[in-house]
C-alpha cells in the first residue's frame, strides 16, 4: 500500500464499506499505541479531516462532503471510507460537528480489509481519522 493516500489504504474498501460509516468506530479503551480496528473516514491529512468536519457541521452529507474535499486538493483519494487495523496515536483537535463532538485523530494503518479478508500494509500508513469523542457532550 501507497505511503501517501487514504485510498492507499481504502482504494480496494470503499465498495465493500457502508457509505453511511461517518466515523472510526474503535474501542473505548482505545489510547495511544492501542490497537483498533474500525471503519470510517480518514485522510491524508488533519486538514482535510477537519474541512470534512467543518462540510458535516454545515449539514453536507457525507458522501458529498468527501467528494468536495477531495475535489479541493485534487486527489480523489485524499480521503476516504476505509476499514482499517491501526495504532492510535494522538488527538490532534476536537471540534463539534453538528450536536456532537468528533475529534481528528492520527492512525498507524497496519493492514486494510478488502470485502474478503485483511491485507498487512507493508509500510506502517499514516492517516488522520474522524472519531467520535468518547464521554464528550454539547
Amino acid at each position: 500500500m501507497r505511503k501517501a493516500g487514504a485510498a492507499g489504504v481504502a482504494l480496494f474498501l470503499l465498495a465493500a464499506v457502508p457509505a453511511s460509516a461517518q466515523s472510526i468506530s474503535a474501542p473505548s479503551y482505545n489510547g495511544i499505541g492501542d490497537p483498533g480496528v474500525g471503519v470510517g473516514i480518514i485522510c491524508n491529512t488533519s486538514e482535510q479531516a477537519e474541512r470534512f468536519i467543518t462540510l458535516r457541521g454545515q449539514g453536507t452529507e457525507a458522501k458529498s462532503a468527501l467528494e468536495t474535499v477531495n475535489a479541493e486538493v485534487n486527489d480523489d483519494r485524499a480521503c476516504g471510507i476505509a476499514a482499517v487495523a491501526f495504532l492510535r496515536d494522538e488527538t490532534i483537535k476536537t471540534r463539534p460537528m453538528g450536536n456532537r463532538l468528533v475529534q481528528i485523530v492520527r492512525i498507524n494503518v497496519v493492514a486494510g480489509y478488502n470485502g474478503k479478508g485483511w491485507q498487512r500494509a507493508s509500510a506502517t500508513t499514516v492517516q488522520y481519522a474522524v472519531v467520535e469523542a468518547q464521554g464528550q457532550a454539547i
